[in-house]
């Protein structure tokens, strides 16, 4: 696991272009990988009187829902960098997220849903391991696709301003304004004198 969260944390910064963007990113991830483990273990354990989980259900689910949460990462905030190259930060978020939004959400409801119908049609001797594979990884992806993706990424950009891309040179940079924004020959609102 250590190994994993290195090399893909190295992979982040080399696509991304910063030191600071990937460590908030492999967070997420690992938050939604322990909300799903939790679910699993609450759902099987508690609620479903199973003596425990498979001995390799964390180990699974960590490299399914890392590989994939990764890779939306990656979806969206390549994209939100490119929009930022030209738009405020915020405007470039909100637009990044409504491009790649569809293709994030169709792909988690397609393997989301996918896992939920491994676990509802399991059956035989191995059956309450398979339910809690499915589960757990149905439940992490739903997460993923619509709260950390959706929610917490954007507002964590958004928060973090200019210094997601840091060291690299938009991490410096001033933030772009839009040209139709002020006309040219308007006065911009900090100059105009009551």
């Amino acid at each position: 696991m250590p190994i994993a969260i290195v090399a893909i944390g190295l992979l982040l910064a080399l696509v991304l272009r910063s030191l600071v963007a990937p460590l908030y990113l492999i967070v997420s991830v690992l938050l939604s990988y322990l909300a799903a483990l939790g679910v699993a273990t609450l759902v099987f354990i508690d609620v479903g009187g199973d003596s425990g989980v498979s001995f390799f259900l964390p180990f699974l689910m960590f490299v399914f829902l890392f590989a994939l949460g990764e890779d939306y990462n990656i979806l969206v905030m390549t994209r939100i960098r490119e929009e930022a190259r030209r738009l405020p930060l915020r405007e470039a978020v909100v637009r990044a997220v409504g491009r790649t939004g569809s293709t994030v959400t169709s792909a988690g409801l397609i393997l989301g849903g996918t896992f939920i119908v491994l676990t509802v049609a399991s059956s035989g001797a191995e059956a309450s391991q398979i339910r809690a594979i499915g589960l757990g990884l149905a439940a992490g992806i739903l997460m993923d696709t619509f709260l950390v993706r959706t929610l917490l990424v954007p507002a964590t950009v958004i928060l973090l301003g200019r210094r997601n891309w840091w060291p690299s040179r938009m991490g410096r940079e001033v933030a772009p304004h839009r040209a139709d924004a002020h006309p040219r020959g308007a006065a911009h609102p900090s100059e105009v004198t009551p």
